[in-house]
């Protein structure tokens, strides 16, 4: 019978050991697995805003000012920005000649709203929309709509490589309008353009001082398969504060099929500047971890009703009178019986 509530015992001892294990192993692994892949980005507010200066004069009067201002918001498995830059300049190249007054040398703008939504924290869907001013380009307004999908190759703390695919549609309204061609014949002043897009992200923190962005648009006409448009914008941020940078940028527009008209454009055009940057980001607050659940506790076995104080025990009886005096006849009795070969003895050695 023993042996049998023995064997029980450890059988459900051993039962509960390898169900328990895995059972505490578990959580902690779902945690490391959410903590390495979320589902949602990394919510963000952030804003900055640029400004550059360059003034000339003597046999050269000339000024000009570039700018811009970004913004960024990410909430929940939502993101918006906005995105504007500006350069407009202007110069007099005959300050000594009254007749001439100062001329327009530099007129670029360009924005840009969009908003993403995160399926998971390496995939996103978007649609944007974007705005063009470059009359020496033979621009007055470029508008873009585009729509497409995003994925994140490598989203890391301080490093993002992303590719973009999709869709953009062009609408230009050239400048002058209408346009005249070089044999004098007046053009059609406006223009669609349907085409596939396609975009290369790079964004590296090198450390605590210094921050590079580098960014590849192409968009293939699908119409024309020889107008390629190329866009490229890399930028080398330095910080010199907490809320203070210096930037240099560089971008690239290069057009295959430049905008048509006498005289003829350029197919590339290029834009470098040095601006101080202000920028202010909204401080992340350290997420706690999840507490573990822990293990649900077995009931608790009825406990057994507190045992009864044992009742004191009697005191021992005293003995009778009789015992009493019993007692010590035994113990003569006993020293009797260790003489008596003593005595046995004597008799003998008398009788002899």
């Amino acid at each position: 019978m023993r042996r049998s509530i023995l064997w029980a015992a450890t059988c459900a001892v051993l039962m509960t050991a390898s169900t328990a294990a895995p059972a505490l192993a578990q959580p902690e692994a779902a945690t490391a697995f959410t903590q390495e892949h979320k589902d949602k980005p990394d919510e963000a507010l952030t804003f900055t805003a640029s400004l550059g200066l360059v003034y000339a004069s003597g046999n050269t009067n000339a000024w000009t000012l570039n700018g811009g201002t970004q913004f960024r918001i990410v909430r929940g498995r939502s993101a918006f920005s906005l995105d504007w830059t500006l350069a407009y300049g202007r110069a007099d190249l005959t300050p000594l000649d009254d007749t001439r007054d100062f001329q327009d040398t530099v007129r670029n703008s360009n924005a840009r709203a969009r908003y993403d939504f995160y399926l998971t924290r390496m995939d996103a869907l978007f649609v944007a929309l974007a705005h063009r001013w470059d009359t020496f380009a033979g621009l007055d307004t470029r508008l873009q709509a585009q729509l497409g999908y995003l994925r994140n190759f490598i989203q890391r703390d301080k490093l993002r490589l992303w590719g973009e695919v999709g869709y953009d549609f062009t609408y230009d309204n050239f400048d002058p309008d209408p346009l005249v061609d070089e044999m004098g014949m007046e053009l059609d002043g406006t223009q669609n353009v349907h085409a596939a897009r396609a975009y290369l992200g790079y964004d590296n923190k090198l450390n605590d001082l210094l921050f590079v962005t580098l960014g590849v648009e192409a968009l293939f006409n699908l119409q024309q398969g020889e107008d390629i448009r190329v866009n490229l914008d890399a930028a080398l941020v330095s910080s010199l504060s907490d809320l203070f940078k210096v930037e240099v940028k560089f971008k690239l527009l290069f057009d295959n099929v430049p905008v048509q008209g006498d005289p003829p454009r350029s197919k590339v055009d290029t834009l470098l500047t040095v601006n101080l940057v202000f920028a202010w980001e909204q401080e992340q607050e350290p997420e706690e971890p999840a507490a573990e659940e822990a293990p649900a506790e077995e009931p608790a076995a009825e406990e057994a009703p507190a045992e009864e104080p044992a009742a004191e025990e009697a005191p021992a009886e005293e003995p009778t009178a009789e015992e009493a005096v019993e007692e010590p006849a035994e113990e003569t009795t006993e020293e009797d019986t260790e003489e008596q070969p003593v005595e046995e003895a004597a008799e003998e050695g008398d009788g002899v």
